[in-house]
């Protein structure tokens, strides 16, 4: 490893943790009592039953992002289970994939249209929005770095697989996929646009900022959509990174994204759990495409770098920090 490689990951990985620090002293002084940031109804809801439970996953999840910072940086993360590494990335890119993309386009459509981003009566100060979406900014632009940075080593072969490697394939149950995928993402899109269309939320939906939120989620989801159709169908000739990227992030979003709002409002959790289910079909449509090239990749010769699936690690020479 270079040595610049190996200052890019440092810096990544103990990024993203500094960018973790003030969310998780935030929820961590909830936890224990304090109403700091909270305003009227806030202070008295933190140490309600659904927020303490709410208080206490969400630093569980934070804490599992500096675990998985440190794996994508050190030797021993490349000795874990392929799953145990990709299931927790997938969910976290489902989570800050939106907020990192609409909660700063938000704002600036805010600027123009006027008003507060946060919802009235929220119960919460305005600095806090500003210390947990900017947090969270940070670690998807340092986490998805660290992941990079990791999956290049561990995976190079996916890294150079390109369109016409792909085996071919009957499209017929990726289709269904794609399209179900595409339509949840414009129910997304319809929601910020009009919160009264079936399965939305109207009280989610208050500002600007939440609009455009959930406008990038549902064009996340139809990207995902879009690059299982890319992959199944091999369009272009190019390498797979876009279309696989695409449906990484998609099908993450549909599930992390339909996982949290079904259990904060009830009302939209049949449609939200409906996402969960096209997100994962997504991704294990998006598995079943790269297993089939696994299964028809033409020998290659002794001194060449094997092409591996995704659950294959690189060879134990690889350098780490």
């Amino acid at each position: 490893m270079t040595k610049s490689a190996h200052v890019s990951r440092l810096v990544a990985c103990y990024g993203a943790i500094a960018a973790c620090v003030p969310y998780l002293t935030l929820k961590i002084a909830w936890l224990a009592g304090s109403g700091v940031g909270t305003v009227g109804h806030g202070t008295a809801e933190m140490r309600d039953t659904r927020h303490v439970v709410g208080n206490a996953v969400t630093v569980a999840m934070d804490l599992a992002a500096v675990v998985v910072a440190l794996a994508f940086t050190y030797r021993w993360g490349r000795r874990l289970p392929a799953w145990l590494v990709l299931v927790p990335s997938w969910v976290a890119t489902g989570l800050l994939a939106p907020i990192a993309l609409g909660a700063p386009l938000g704002v600036l459509v805010q600027g123009f249209a006027g008003g507060s981003p946060a919802a009235a009566d929220n119960g919460l100060r305005g600095w806090v929005y500003a210390i947990v979406y900017g947090g969270f900014t940070l670690q998807a632009v340092l986490l998805l770095s660290a992941f990079v940075l990791y999956a290049r080593t561990r995976w190079a072969a996916v890294f150079r697989l390109r369109t016409a490697d792909l085996a071919a394939r009957s499209a017929r149950s990726p289709l269904v996929t794609a399209v179900l995928a595409a339509g949840y993402g414009v129910l997304q899109v319809g929601w910020a646009v009009s919160p009264g269309v079936p399965g939305g939320d109207p009280a989610a939906v208050e500002t600007a900022t939440q609009q455009t939120f959930w406008a990038t989620q549902g064009v996340l989801s139809i990207a995902g959509a879009v690059g299982l159709l890319a992959l199944a169908r091999r369009w272009g000739t190019g390498r797979l990174l876009a279309p696989l990227a695409a449906t990484w992030v998609g099908s993450g979003v549909m599930v992390a994204s339909g996982l949290y709002a079904a259990t904060v409002e009830v009302g939209a959790a049949p449609v939200r759990l409906l996402g969960v289910v096209t997100g994962l079909l997504v991704g294990a449509a998006t598995l079943r495409v790269l297993a089939g090239h696994s299964r028809t990749s033409p020998p290659q010769p002794a001194n060449a770098v094997p092409t591996a699936t995704i659950a294959a690690p690189t060879s134990a020479t690889s350098s780490a920090v």
